[in-house]
């Protein structure tokens, strides 16, 4: 259960800047955003040139960016597209944005009461004192375009680190969830390539994950936490877990130029880009585009490259 990663800084990844989310109706999300998340709207347009990676073309579809209010990290960014499909057990690759809120009971009121919104954990606390966390009260949802919203408000602090905190309802995303049953490539590329500490090392087969969750005993559930920025809690984080094949989704076989709908890219400002880059490319076990500048969209200007993770999920490192 290790937590040393509390003391250590990230060397590449600084923050976590965005999370992209492909959705069928974009009006309705962007209702959901500003309105049952309180979020403020920062940018929009019609053109990304993430877009000819994600999609396997350059064609126009709206985007917008949006934030918790005064949030410079976290975001949000909704792109009009497909809905991920319904299926048993858990979402495969990128799925739930966890989201720090002040106020969680009145924040979960407002999300629950949204049309669409299917709730999934009701409020409660779950004590991860045993895993070197905390006590915190969380909930969650799955939303109409196929992924989780997760929102978390500290009970307790852990021990060596201050936990995500806002001033607002709902504040940034501090931790996405990428599920996989390739747990020890998923591994490689963020400890081993990526250099991110670790700040929670677990298997569980039992606990708050598996009550909020409503799992069995022999569902076996491998995590690490790896942040990225400086030293305690960092800059926003990567909840890698590990499932058995049969509690995920079927694979969609998702690869460069193809999405599952929901949840699509995820965004990390990076230190030695370049440095970076080689890295992944010496490695040979990730495909990954060249370094450019993108053109257009939220971080239009910014020098860029995008790897496809465990599960083909695609990560964007845009240089801090």
């Amino acid at each position: 259960m290790s937590r040393a990663g509390v003391n250590e800084i990230s060397p590449y990844l600084q923050a976590l800047k965005a999370t992209w989310i492909e959705v069928g109706d974009i009006e309705s999300a962007l209702d959901f955003f500003l309105h049952a998340m309180e979020y403020d709207l920062l940018d929009q347009g019609e053109q990304a040139s993430e877009f000819s990676e994600l999609f396997g073309h350059e064609e126009s579809r709206p985007w917008a960016l949006l934030s918790g209010p005064g949030e410079t990290t976290g975001q949000v960014v909704i792109v009009s597209g497909k809905a991920r499909a319904k299926n048993a057990g858990f979402p495969r690759g990128w799925d739930s944005i966890e989201v720090v809120t002040s106020e969680l009971d009145e924040a979960a009121r407002r999300i629950k009461a949204f049309p669409g919104v299917v709730e999934v954990i009701a409020p409660f606390n779950a004590d991860f004192s045993e895993q070197n966390s905390n006590v915190h009260r969380s909930a969650c949802w799955l939303m109409p375009w196929g992924n989780h919203v997760m929102l978390t408000q500290a009970v307790s602090q852990p021990d060596g680190r201050d936990f995500p905190n806002t001033s607002a309802s709902v504040g940034r995303t501090f931790e996405m969830h990428l599920r996989t049953t390739e747990y020890e490539g998923g591994r490689h590329l963020l400890l081993d390539i990526l250099k991110m500490p670790r700040l929670m090392d677990v298997e569980l087969t039992s606990g708050p994950f598996h009550v909020g969750w409503g799992l069995s005993d022999d569902h076996l559930i491998q995590m690490v936490f790896c942040k990225s920025g400086g030293l305690g809690t960092g800059g926003g984080a990567i909840e890698l877990q590990g499932h058995p094949e049969e509690k995920l989704h079927p694979s969609a076989g998702i690869t460069r130029g193809s999405t599952p709908g929901g949840t699509a890219l995820v965004t990390f400002t990076c230190n030695e880009l370049d440095e970076v880059h080689s890295r992944i490319t010496a490695d040979g076990g990730f495909e990954c585009t060249e370094i450019h500048t993108l053109d257009t969209g939220p971080f239009a200007s910014k020098r860029s490259f995008i790897i496809w993770a465990v599960e083909g999920a695609p990560l964007e490192l845009v240089e801090a």
